[in-house]
């Protein structure tokens, strides 16, 4: 298995939910917030790249198929609010890399939304209606050292754009804070996949090793009602 930070941010928030959708592979239904997310990620990156607004928020609806809830104005809306300016940097880059040295190393991929051109700044766009620390988890921590890997950079400038509240949380990660995220990412691999190799030879264990944990975010899971079946401490 490749991780991600998305895969690896739902196995510490639900086990069951991890198992459910990357382990046995139920597909879940594209929500409001994942659609808009897609579409303005989409609309944003277009624009850097010299696509018109108007292009660039049909390209956007495209992309976040039409879904019913989202509309092109508040896309057009939230896409005004980016702060773009001409060659600022390069767009959607592509990582995939080892997590340590070790030949059987988990690999870790993900999408950085805005490299600057010579590597020394990070921008993840974000339409959440709640904005919180670029280091209240591990995300930028992340595509930071992935930069730092393929940029030869040891310090990166990261942020997080609120495109809602027209703000950015700011951070210079350093060496030590892009390990820090690199091990935490490990850790959370590795016990993946040694729960995933009992998994192989025990699959009836598949509760017992990936548990369900509820919380705010069982009222968004589709498998909530299964927990609820399943589980007599849910």
């Amino acid at each position: 298995m490749i991780f991600s930070f998305s895969r690896l941010s739902l196995y510490t928030t639900c086990p069951y939910r991890f198992f459910k959708k990357h382990i046995e592979g139920y597909e879940e239904p594209a929500t409001y917030p994942l659609a808009l997310g897609k579409g303005v990620h989409k609309a944003v990156e277009d624009k850097i790249n010299g696509v018109s607004h108007s292009e660039a928020i049909l390209n956007g609806m495209i992309e976040a198929e039409f879904h019913p809830k989202v509309t092109m104005d508040e896309m057009s809306e939230l896409v005004s609010y980016a702060p773009l300016t001409e060659n600022m940097g390069e767009t959607e880059i592509h990582f995939q890399l080892p997590l340590s040295d070790e030949d059987s190393a988990p690999m870790l991929q993900g999408y950085i939304d805005l490299v600057s051109p010579d590597g020394s700044t990070i921008v993840d766009w974000k339409t959440n209606r709640v904005s919180y620390d670029v280091r209240d988890n591990h995300q930028v921590g992340l595509y930071a050292w992935a930069v730092g890997q393929l940029k030869n950079q040891s310090v990166v400038e990261g942020s997080l754009y609120f495109l809602r509240f027209r703000r950015a949380s700011k951070h210079v990660f350093n060496q030590a804070d892009m390990d820090r995220s690199r091990q935490w990412a490990l850790g959370v691999a590795n016990e993946i996949n040694f729960k995933r190799e009992i998994l192989d030879m025990l699959p009836e264990e598949a509760e017992s090793l990936f548990l369900s944990t509820p919380s705010s975010h069982c009222r968004h899971c589709p498998f909530a009602i299964e927990c609820y079946r399943n589980f007599s401490s849910y």
